[in-house]
């Protein structure tokens, strides 16, 4: 992240939608108190929903005091907060949104940095887009950026389309794609802990581990995101975007300067060359699920939640088994999974070592990055019982809370939105990114529509998923790592 000091304007869309309240205001909130946001700054905030600028000021005063890393309020910032009732398919209220874009501008003496956040619903950046520009909103003088929230499109297709829609409003350097993984600082953890220790970076191939595992399982329901939910699924809410940003930090080549042109030309191969699925292999490397009722009435089956059609045959779960076609990874299986309505609620990385036949133990050698409840590394070594015969004595070592709790630990959204407004875009996916993301996933996405309809739904809530996801490693004479 970086320690530059941003101003400028943001206009905010989806003002009053459920990520806006919950993550982007908050995080807003948290750089302006901790300096990052400087005194030039201001937000305006854009929906249908009619308000005045007192009443969004409270809304922002409620979203902020109940989001992360909350300690006290900083009133200033709810200064800087306005608001205006737009419909972004109507050109005259864009026209109006040029104005309060003025006006706050000279008032706050804000430079000449405009951001505009798409918190919409993707069938909405058309009009929106195209009004900013009939409005000419994007002449006043200065920057304008753009940032988008996944999934961009629902497929390659789509998402070509919107991005050659973004290129004709915005240069392609003003354009961020935002999947707010990378921006975890414990998902940054796994370049920086094999850029910073040459003995990791030693043992970061095929000669030394057995599988890799990526897990995060989620003990959330879908909640009340069933309309938006049910037409994307976990392989496109989660895979196509979070999943293979991960993968590819974990997989890349590493650089000899961590700069953000290596950074991403090294993921970017890693994507590259990860194959396209066929048939065959979609019916033998992917698992979906979809949860019904748990036997202690805690989640509601999929198929009843709000907003969901009751014979929907939407993925709730996905476990997927791909390989990397280069050498460094010849022979490594790379695991990946993810649902909603589990009995575990985690994000990990396991690198699991080849074991050694010296040793016969159900707990396999591993390194695991942490990042979210606990937050670090991990390692599971064998050492000497203290019987007086060489005897392994499975060691658990860290994570730790000791290590960072004098450590202020941003939200992933405050390292993200800093990183745009600072013109940093390292952990902002690039399109070619995408773009092969995209590839892969259709090819899932293509072979499940010409299969047979699931036997949805087939697995229970607040457990571990679906059967066959377990059988997916122990083909294999793998097994998952779990924590419960």
């Amino acid at each position: 992240m970086s320690k530059k000091q941003s101003g400028g304007l943001m206009v905010l869309f989806g003002a009053t939608g459920d990520l806006t309240s919950r993550m982007l205001f908050p995080a807003l909130h948290q750089l302006y108190q901790r300096g990052l946001l400087s005194e030039n700054f201001a937000l305006i905030g854009v929906a249908r929903t009619k308000m005045a600028d007192e009443e969004f000021q409270e809304y922002v005063r409620e979203s902020v005091e109940n989001g992360p890393n909350f300690e006290k309020l900083d009133e200033t910032f709810l200064e800087r907060c306005r608001y205006l009732t737009t419909d972004n398919t109507n050109l005259e209220d864009l026209k109006e949104l040029r104005k309060k874009i003025e006006l706050l501008s000279k008032e706050f003496e804000t430079p000449e940095e405009y951001t505009y956040y798409y918190s919409i619903a993707p069938e909405l950046y058309d009009e929106t887009t195209t009004n900013i520009k009939e409005a000419q909103i994007t002449e006043l003088k200065g920057n304008h950026r753009v940032i988008i929230e996944k999934p961009v499109g629902d497929s390659l297709e789509t998402a070509k389309e919107y991005h050659q829609l973004f290129l004709e409003v915005f240069n392609e350097e003003n354009i961020y794609f935002m999947d707010h993984f990378p921006g975890m600082d414990f998902i940054q953890n796994i370049l920086a802990v094999r850029f910073f220790n040459p003995l990791i970076e030693g043992i970061w191939n095929n000669q030394f581990i057995e599988n890799i595992q990526i897990s995060l399982p989620e003990n959330l329901s879908i909640g009340t995101r069933g309309s938006y939910y049910d037409k994307a699924g976990v392989l496109l809410d989660m895979f196509q975007n979070h999943l293979l940003q991960i993968l590819s930090l974990v997989a890349m080549e590493l650089p000899d300067e961590l700069t953000t042109e290596s950074i991403h030309a090294n993921k970017l191969k890693v994507l590259q060359n990860i194959p396209t699925f066929s048939k065959e292999q979609v019916e033998k490397k992917v698992v979906r699920g979809q949860y019904k009722a748990d036997s202690e009435g805690k989640f509601e089956s999929y198929r009843n939640e709000e907003d969901v059609p009751s014979d929907s045959n939407t993925d709730t779960y996905v476990a997927i088994e791909l390989t990397i076609n280069v050498p460094r990874w010849e022979g490594v299986p790379f695991y990946l999974r993810t649902g909603k309505a589990l009995i575990e609620d985690y994000t990990a990385i396991d690198i699991l070592l080849k074991p050694t036949d010296a040793i016969d133990s159900d707990v396999p050698t591993r390194l695991t990055f942490m990042a979210e409840p606990a937050q670090g590394l991990s390692l599971v070594l064998n050492q000497k019982m203290p019987n007086n015969k060489y005897e392994p004595l499975t060691t658990f070592i860290g994570p730790d809370k000791e290590t960072f709790e004098d450590k202020y630990i941003a939200y992933p959204y405050e390292n993200m939105i800093h990183d745009a407004l600072a013109g940093v875009r390292t952990n902002f996916p690039t399109f070619e990114e995408i773009k092969e993301q995209w590839r892969i996933t259709d090819s899932i996405l293509s072979v499940w529509e010409e299969m047979p309809e699931p036997t949805f739904p087939n697995y229970r809530a607040n457990t571990f998923g679906p059967f066959e996801a377990e059988e997916l490693l122990t083909k294999n004479n793998h097994v998952w790592i779990k924590r419960i």
